[in-house]
């Protein structure tokens, strides 16, 4: 019996010492196993551009869904990736966008670059007041980025902005504008439309930006205003259609918005008047009989 007793024990202390080099084994291959390679966070993203230095480590790409910068708004995402390809999720960036028109210089109401959640990628805006070419104007990148204790700048990276047409592809269509406040301030405030992109019959959410032009290179985005909103079909006898809402400020996505109603195809003025937080009229006219448009509007055509 204590003969027994003294075999289970060894047997016990055999099994545990097995279990513990086993368990070694498979801990040891964990670690040893090559890591997975990272999902490509510029899938279904379409590559506009590279920036990078002579001997840097790293690539900046320029994206968006598109593939190209446009007048007016611009959506854009920058991948930074090193020399063997792989993605940086824990870089800084800053762009700059400047447009150079021999006798002077100025830039465009822009967004800070932010982090795209669970991605690899960085996003921002743009809202170009020109197309490239335009008054013999070149658009520039100045582009800044830090990834760990490396920190490099790319300086007067071309870029090319395009023009924004009607669907004759000859005609500009309007997209953004400058406006001068005719309340004796003499502000000057940059309005950008953002949504529809792809507009359909019936309600469409509406969105806009509005900044304010401080200097040539200075546009902070402005809250609190309105934009009231009338949108006419000018080769329909003017017609408008009902239900539609002005835009307001959204404090949590921080953009202007509001619906607008298309009662069928065609070509649309959305006529706007801007107003400021206390309901005065900054820019822009109401449509009636003897005035078709306001001096303030976007195009849209579908």
């Amino acid at each position: 019996m204590k003969r027994n007793i003294i075999n289970m024990k060894k047997n016990i202390i055999i099994s545990l010492y097995t279990i513990l080099i086993l368990s070694a084994a498979i801990s040891c291959d964990k670690e040893n196993e090559e890591p997975k390679p990272a999902t490509d966070p510029t899938e279904g993203l379409i590559k506009i551009q590279e920036f990078s230095t002579q001997g840097s480590p790293y690539t900046v790409t320029l994206y968006n869904e598109t593939g190209c910068l446009q007048r007016g708004y611009t959506k854009v995402y920058f991948a930074i990736a090193d020399n063997d390809g792989r993605f940086i999720d824990n870089a800084t960036l800053s762009a700059f966008p400047e447009m150079d028109m021999g006798m002077m210089k100025h830039s465009t109401p822009h967004s800070e670059i932010t982090k795209v959640d669970g991605k690899a990628l960085y996003e921002a805006y743009c809202s170009f007041l020109m197309y490239s070419g335009q008054g013999n104007g070149i658009w520039y990148y100045d582009l800044k980025y830090t990834v760990g204790n490396v920190t490099d700048s790319i300086v007067d990276a071309e870029i090319d902005v395009r023009n924004v047409f009607r669907p004759d592809g000859v005609t500009e269509r309007r997209v953004i504008q400058s406006v001068v406040a005719i309340d004796g301030s003499e502000k000057r405030y940059i309005v950008t439309l953002v949504e529809p992109f792809s507009p359909k019959v019936g309600a469409n959410e509406i969105t806009a930006y509005i900044h304010e032009r401080q200097d040539a290179n200075t546009y902070p985005a402005v809250a609190d205003f309105r934009l009231k909103l009338d949108p006419r079909m000018p080769s329909m006898e003017n017609h408008s259609s009902p239900n539609n809402v002005d835009l307001t400020w959204d404090a949590t996505d921080r953009i202007y918005k509001g619906t607008v109603n298309f009662s069928m195809t065609g070509y649309w003025k959305l006529n706007l008047i801007l107003q400021n937080g206390k309901g005065e009229t900054l820019y822009g006219n109401p449509v009636s009989e003897e005035t078709e448009a306001s001096s303030l509007y976007f195009e849209v055509e579908f």
